[in-house]
């Protein structure tokens, strides 16, 4: 029996625990509670994965994505030294290359060590303000439209953004055929990968030098009316952009392509989730609107829409994609743009 499939998936695994934990960065903005469950899945993969191969044999991939780029690390390492060997004796040489399937591999590995500790990062501090909101409705509050202004539409907007975390937590962990998403391809371009990761932990907080974030979940008007308006706008608006996740489903993901999703609302524009979650952050900025305010959310709404336009050009490389931009042909408003 071949293990040096589960062996490799086991080395990157703990390898990942191991500099989340010592990470100065990951030490800081990772919760307790997220070191506890990475460990817990690194330690589970370990033990049950051994007990699956062992019992299933004929389930082990001999070139899953940790092999491959294992194989392509310690290949370009050996022709890296060659390369920097005789550079001088033979300036045509050529260098070291890696094939398209071995930087998808290489990609996605990345991307799995960026987001899987910031989607349990987000799944945890949502549930706290959930329960935080949720107990102030168990102290005998009324029900009426200032509870539903201060608690319940809180509730609900983060219990959606929980819910979403966790369906994209749960997309990076896993990857298998049966769960009909494996990664066909991983976004190539720098500019594609510079407004995806702008948009998160730490890049975003590093960006908010030059353009300032103002969105506010519980932004409020001056009166209750108003404001029951404005929260009604906002948990539509993130129940749409739940919607979008629990369409794409095991294929929750950045900066790749796992299969073409035409579920939900992806049935009627193509970037569901970007223009639900930039609309709620307008509404949130209806209170405070100024000209700097609004200068500011156009930067940000334009990188979203830059990660709109970069996911395209990857996509459109797929057949699947060419067709379903066919039936679903406009990106952000359904007839309309």
């Amino acid at each position: 029996m071949n293990l040096a499939p589960y062996a490799a998936n086991v080395a990157f695994i703990w390898a990942a625990v191991i500099f989340y934990r010592t990470n100065h960065y990951y030490l800081d903005f990772l919760k307790p509670q997220t070191q506890e469950v990475l460990f817990a899945l690194a330690s589970a993969y370990t033990i049950l994965g051994f007990i699956y191969y062992l019992a299933f044999p004929q389930m082990i991939t001999p070139n899953n994505k940790s092999t491959i780029v294992l194989r392509t690390l310690k290949r370009l390492l050996i022709h890296s030294h060659t390369y920097i060997k005789n550079i001088g004796r033979n300036p045509r040489q050529p260098l070291p290359k890696i094939s398209d399937y071995e930087r998808t591999s290489l990609l996605f590995m990345i991307v799995k060590l960026l987001y899987i500790p910031m989607m349990i990062n987000f799944f945890f501090g949502n549930l706290w303000e959930v329960n935080n909101f949720y107990a102030l409705l168990t102290t005998g509050t009324s029900l009426d439209i200032h509870t539903f202004n201060e608690i319940i539409a809180p509730i609900l907007i983060y219990l959606f953004l929980m819910i979403d975390s966790l369906f994209f937590a749960f997309g990076y962990c896993f990857e298998a055929s049966f769960l009909k998403n494996n990664v066909k391809s991983v976004e190539p371009t720098f500019l594609g990968w510079a407004v995806a990761l702008v948009c998160y932990p730490p890049f975003n907080n590093l960006f908010s030098q030059f353009a300032v974030w103002f969105p506010d979940n519980l932004a409020r008007f001056p009166t209750e009316p108003q404001t029951f308006l404005l929260r009604i706008g906002v948990v539509t608006m993130y129940g749409i952009y739940l919607w979008a996740s629990l369409g794409l489903f095991t294929k929750c993901s950045n900066l790749t392509n796992r299969g073409i999703v035409s579920a939900g609302p992806y049935r009627y524009i193509r970037h569901p989730a970007y223009i639900a979650k930039n609309l709620a952050w307008w509404l949130t900025l209806l209170p405070m609107m100024n000209f700097t305010v609004f200068m500011n959310m156009i930067v940000w709404s334009f990188i979203y829409y830059s990660r709109a336009i970069t996911e395209e050009i990857h996509l459109i490389k797929d057949p699947e994609y060419q067709e379903y931009c066919k039936e679903v042909r406009h990106r952000f408003i359904p007839y309309i743009w």
